[in-house]
């Protein structure tokens, strides 16, 4: 506390990984590509200092640079024509602390080993510092096919983790509760993901409950009552609960649409190390498959059976390449030999660029996509036998039989959310036309829901294909029907 800014506004929160979380330490262990950061209990955790880029970020985008610099702080201008005095950030948030099943955060060292050992996600997460799980991913060429040495991994928290966390903002006498409020509301903005890869799906978090107090601290019962909080964050007596109040600001420049996908045949996405069933011979290729808690009436869970995956890197991936071809088709750049293996200014603008060279500038994408889940006990799967055949004869090879296991018909649901603000600027930064990006992508979206654009494994082979819909403010008004200038939704219907 200072004499200027005497009020304090507390909020304690519960946010839950609605997607995995991938915050890592930027270093490798020697086995895998990445790691997570972890606290002094060697427990997943969420660094203050992502919690306030991120929010840093949200608020200057809604409310301004100036609004920001009130609130966060910024340092001295010097060197500038209008020099202006540094001061320090009003806010102040602590790491996030990851809670066990009983909803308790990680508080401090925790002495009691028992604790961590007997506690199904406390030990579930210990178990995944030597064997975490990750995703395999890959870099995509031109061509949609894997790149050479473009193999690496992401190690990854399963979704469904909670996490605690304090937020604080001191006051003026004089102020009124808004800036609070409006700090409060990003907690609910779309554009709160924390981590790496939240254009691929991950990172995307869902505020549970949050419990706020005002303190005045000149006043000593306050002191005292502020006193009895304590400093775990997941401790709530003396504070109230507040109703989450969803971000309005963000409904103007941030358009969210939903994909409801149904498989018409056969399909599988990736390689997974775990069969759906229990089959006497586990098959050589396998659907991707991961855990997930879930939680009944504030206890957590891993649940006992994994979730069938399906990465948003995958959906993104085929969505990039066949909107660079419509890209194309619709400024009648036909097939040449200099443009073929850039991406179209269109993709590069709404997908995101990367800095391939020391003086280039990348580009985070404007397209943010989630995982999406499916329950293997609803679904149905066939197992497919395979030869290998020898490419001189056109014979079969001796001891190269093989089968997979393949996932058969099915729905599942995508969420898509579009930065729009920062799309236009970066339209405008570029030349681009905003119209063709729309008309590329609306094709694009249109191919899969109408079944002319197949996802996953084997899709030369007659897999993968899909039919939907699409719908949300992304899909009407924002793409339309641009050939008939109406303004009717890209939307299908699923066979």
């Amino acid at each position: 506390m200072t004499q200027e800014f005497p009020i304090l506004y507390l909020a304690r929160v519960l946010i839950e990984a609605h997607t995995p979380l991938s915050i890592g330490t930027g270093n490798a262990d020697g086995v895998f590509d990445t790691t997570l950061v972890r606290d002094a209990n060697d427990l997943p955790a969420i660094p203050a200092t992502s919690l306030a880029g991120v929010l840093r970020g949200l608020y200057t985008q809604t409310f301004g640079q100036n609004s920001t610099h009130s609130l966060f702080g910024h340092s001295s201008a010097s060197g500038s024509d209008n020099p202006v005095a540094a001061f320090s950030s009003r806010v102040t948030i602590s790491w996030g602390a990851l809670l066990d099943s009983h909803g308790r955060a990680a508080d401090g060292i925790i002495f009691e080993t028992e604790r961590i050992n007997s506690d199904p996600i406390y030990s579930s997460v210990q178990r995944q510092k030597d064997l975490p799980v990750h995703r395999n991913r890959v870099r995509l060429n031109h061509r949609g096919t894997a790149m050479d040495t473009g193999k690496f991994d992401l190690s990854i928290l399963p979704a469904g983790h909670r996490f605690a966390f304090e937020l604080r903002l001191w006051a003026k006498v004089e102020e009124s509760k808004q800036e609070w409020d409006q700090l409060l509301s990003l907690l609910t903005h779309p554009g709160f993901r924390l981590g790496r890869s939240t254009r691929g799906g991950l990172g995307a978090m869902h505020c549970v409950t949050q419990y706020t107090g005002r303190y005045d601290l000149r006043m000593p019962a306050q002191v005292h009552a502020l006193g009895l909080l304590g400093s775990d964050p997941s401790h709530t007596r003396g504070l109230t609960l507040t109703p989450i109040q969803k971000n309005m600001a963000a409904n103007v420049t941030w358009l969210e649409g939903t994909l409801s996908l149904s498989a018409v045949g056969l399909w599988r996405i990736g390689q997974g190390d775990l069969a759906l069933g229990n089959p006497l011979k586990e098959p050589d290729l396998l659907p991707v498959t991961e855990e997930r808690v879930q939680w009944v009436n504030g206890q957590g869970e891993v649940k006992p059976q994994r979730d069938i995956l399906i990465p948003a890197t995958s959906l993104k991936g085929v969505l990039s390449h066949r909107m660079s071809y419509h890209a194309r088709r619709h400024a009648g750049q036909w097939n040449g030999p200099q443009s073929h293996e850039t991406p179209a200014p269109e993709v590069c603008a709404l997908f995101g660029e990367l800095k391939d060279e020391p003086e280039a500038r990348g580009w985070a994408g404007c397209l943010y996509l989630d995982d999406a889940y499916m329950n293997p006990n609803h679904e149905k799967n066939t197992r497919l036998m395979h030869n290998s055949i020898d490419r001189f004869t056109g014979g079969v090879q001796q001891h190269r039989l093989f089968d997979e296991q393949n996932l058969y018909l099915g729905q599942f649901t995508v969420r898509l959310i579009l930065d729009l603000a920062r799309l236009q600027k970066v339209a405008a930064h570029r030349q681009i036309s905003l119209h063709n990006l729309q008309k590329a992508f609306k094709d694009t979206l249109t191919d899969l829901c109408e079944g002319r654009l197949a996802l996953g494994a084997r899709s030369t082979s007659g897999n993968g294909f899909l039919q939907g819909t699409f719908e949300g403010s992304l899909a009407n008004p924002w793409l339309i029907d641009f050939s008939h200038g109406s303004q009717k939704s890209i939307t299908t219907e699923a066979a």
